[in-house]
């Protein structure tokens, strides 16, 4: 397995295994009525924090591990198939970035004019700040769905390349 293989293995199992839990715990702050508490926003915040110290310690360490394991030249020699595969998995974790988005945005409007997110007055009641960490934790889950979608093109493109 190449250094740039093994580099994207460790995105793919740290990127879902570290926002799996963050984002099973966010679901389940939600289901449990956190968007009425008021330290909903705060303790989203450090669990972000927290998610992200922990994702880039993980990578850190395990790219790390990676280099040392990984002859110099297999580390430094970048092929053809490699520039290639990843410009290719960059442009579909782009399209799907904007498809995304674009959805997320209709959404977000279409429940605006239902007055779906407002205090007292809608059916998911929470407060402004509440409702922008959940805005801020959706558009985040684009970005990472969107870069799950290029690691694993890009390995599928590798693989297939040999």
């Amino acid at each position: 397995m190449t250094f740039r293989e093994k580099h994207l293995w460790i995105s793919i199992v740290s990127t879902v295994v570290i926002w799996g839990v963050y984002y099973w715990r966010f679901g389940e702050r939600v289901l449990e009525g956190g968007l009425r508490e008021a330290s909903f926003a705060w303790d989203m915040g450090l669990m972000f924090a927290g998610a992200t110290a922990v994702v880039v310690v993980i990578e850190l360490v395990l790219t790390l591990i990676a280099h040392l394991t990984t002859a110099k030249a297999e580390r430094e020699a970048r092929d053809e198939r490699e520039t290639l595969a990843g410009l290719k998995a960059s442009h579909v974790s782009l399209m799907a970035l904007i498809a995304l988005i674009i959805t997320l945005s209709g959404v977000a409007y279409f429940a605006g004019l239902g007055d779906v997110v407002a205090p007292g007055a809608g059916r998911a009641v929470t407060t402004n700040a509440n409702a922008m960490v959940v805005i801020a934790n959706i558009l985040l889950l684009a970005i990472i769905a969107s870069e799950m979608i290029r690691f694993v093109f890009t390995v599928v493109l590798l693989k297939r390349g040999r």
